[in-house]
């Protein structure tokens, strides 16, 4: 699977020719800050929460984990209250032909965004659900009406990929009307009524990056931060915890440049440039994806200059260019099967189970001194690793 221009491979805004299917990858349940979404997915919390305790346990245990593998001990999680909501009133049998669920996608902009959309479909069929899709591509206002037509389709249920808070109305309206509401790969804030966000931890990423690079540095000196699309959750929230991180307990970093790369790796490579005349002194680059990264290493290569310590999710395009080469990072894939995970939510709503207020997304967590194992030389740059699809299926897809 071929992208028109290897170079603008990314999460958000890289053209792709061909579309691709995915399998579900395992997923783990965990739980999301208290202090950032109130539990019940955005709706009010109650005194008796079910399960809080539990999902608080579990959130600890991913953050440690994570920590761990890239070198990091003692990262102290935030205060998290989620919940079990009771979702009988959402019960209802399969109709003839499966149950309709509304997918408020992304589109299909850029590889990671159609595995993503291509996961939600692939497992669709293979729980008999009728998948009645719309792409946002990329635009947050085109979400907006998107949202309002699939309602008005009357879906058993609805999961969105949100591309912004102006959908928070919409969503609201959709919760109002009976139907469950799944947001998946990203998070609204305020009251929306949801039953469920289904999503990597924005701030464990975030807060991952921030102390390794800290750690990397010895706790001083100048890094700049790269960001994704600004006003995109996926981009800001990570780039939030770790400001908040280096404030707090790092006043030893100096930030020197804060830039947004629109995760197109030219672009990032024309910031890089640019971040090297201005200061070729920068000890780090705290950065949210290995595409910006992809574009660090080609600007700071072709200058004849050490790659600084970089962070970021994982892509294979990243690994195979860095592939036994002198370039240290840390990476955590913010994976795009995570639909498959919010589909079975859906269900799980609609078949009157409990589901929790918030699923935090388990994720592989890997640094420099894992390329050997995450990296897949003999596939396309196109794939995001790590990957649960069996290598035959790769193959089909011209992803191997």
């Amino acid at each position: 699977m071929l992208f028109r221009n290897p170079r603008r491979i990314g999460r958000r805004n890289a053209p792709v020719t061909v579309l691709a299917v995915t399998a579900v990858s395992a997923l783990a349940l965990s739980a999301c800050s208290g202090e950032r979404e109130t539990a019940g997915g955005g709706q009010s919390a109650s005194s008796d929460c079910a399960g809080a305790a539990e999902a608080q346990q579990q959130y600890a245990a991913t953050w440690r984990t994570a920590g761990e593998a890239i070198g990091l001990s003692g990262l102290t999680p935030g205060q998290v209250k989620v919940c079990q909501n009771d979702t009988a009133k959402y019960k209802k049998a399969a109709p003839a032909g499966g149950y309709r669920i509304a997918f408020a996608a992304q589109g299909p902009t850029n590889s990671w965004a159609l595995t993503n959309e291509e996961a939600f479909r692939y497992h669709a069929q293979q729980k008999g659900a009728k998948v009645l899709y719309a792409s946002a591509n990329g635009d947050v206002n085109k979400q907006v009406d998107n949202v309002q037509q699939l309602v008005a389709q009357r879906p058993d249920a609805l999961v969105v990929v949100p591309m912004g808070d102006a959908i928070t109305g919409q969503v609201r309206a959709a919760a109002g009307q009976g139907i469950p509401v799944v947001v998946c790969a990203g998070r609204l804030g305020g009251d929306t009524g949801v039953v469920s966000t289904v999503t990597r931890d924005y701030e464990l990423q975030g807060t991952l990056w921030a102390e390794w690079v800290a750690k990397q540095i010895g706790g001083k000196g100048k890094i700049a931060m790269l960001s994704g699309i600004a006003g995109v959750p996926t981009a800001e929230l990570p780039k939030a915890q770790a400001e908040k991180v280096f404030a707090q307990k790092y006043p030893g970093i100096q930030v020197v440049a804060k830039q947004y790369t629109d995760w197109s790796a030219t672009k990032a490579k024309t910031v890089a440039a640019q971040l090297l005349a201005q200061h070729p002194d920068l000890d780090a680059i705290w950065s949210d994806s290995a595409i910006s990264d992809l574009g660090v290493y080609e600007a700071y290569t072709e200058a004849g200059k050490p790659v600084p310590p970089v962070t970021g999710d994982s892509s294979n395009a990243f690994l195979k260019a860095v592939k036994g080469k002198k370039v240290k990072f840390a990476l955590g894939s913010f994976p795009p099967e995570q639909s498959a995970q919010c589909l079975d939510v859906a269900l799980d709503a609609l078949a009157g189970k409990a589901v929790p207020s918030q699923v935090n997304v388990d994720a592989a967590v890997f640094s420099d001194a894992e390329t050997d194992k995450y990296a897949r030389p003999e596939c396309s740059e196109n794939l995001w690793v790590p990957s649960s699809l069996p290598d035959d299926l790769l193959k089909k897809l011209k992803l191997c």
